[in-house]
């Protein structure tokens, strides 16, 4: 009788916290952070070569899996773009599909990117993949703590 009791209970709290419905959806405010975020605060690092802030901006656990399965920590992220310059093309575009909200301060980001390029042989193509980017809120800011990407592609064009 006892386990009864106590199994009601839980499940009446469970329904009852106030965490529920309005956490998940997010505010305003959250989604254009997110957004800002994802579509020009992190590719504008890249794009300026800002090993210093890419590294303030990305969680201290932050880790990126690519297409080919490879993993890279936060640090490998950083020295990479301090030792290289980016040549990410000029019409590169991020699409937000959706953001998903696990709780007040965790959040996935998912979409896809589309650029056009050349192929392995040189052949013009477009390049598109999908990605997830989960962000933690810390310290008032959202800062990514994964990104993966997947079905990288690049399909030639006029054929």
């Amino acid at each position: 009788m006892t386990r009864f009791l106590f199994s009601c209970f839980l499940a009446a709290a469970i329904h009852t916290t106030p965490l529920n419905a309005a956490a998940l959806i997010g505010t305003p405010d959250d989604r254009d952070a997110l957004r800002t975020a994802k579509l020009e605060t992190w590719p504008g690092l890249y794009a300026s070569q800002d090993a210093d802030g890419l590294d303030a901006f990305l969680a201290d656990d932050f880790v990126m899996i690519a297409a080919d399965g490879s993993l890279s920590p936060k640090t490998a992220e950083v020295e990479w773009l301090r030792n290289n310059p980016w040549r990410g093309a000029a019409d590169f575009v991020y699409t937000i599909e959706d953001i998903v909200f696990l709780s007040r301060d965790a959040a996935i980001v998912y979409g896809y990117g589309q650029s056009t390029g050349a192929d392995s042989n040189g052949a013009p193509c477009v390049h598109r993949y999908v990605s997830s980017n989960t962000f933690r809120r810390n310290g008032g800011y959202w800062r990514p703590v994964l990104s993966h990407l997947s079905g990288e592609r690049c399909e030639t064009i006029g054929e």
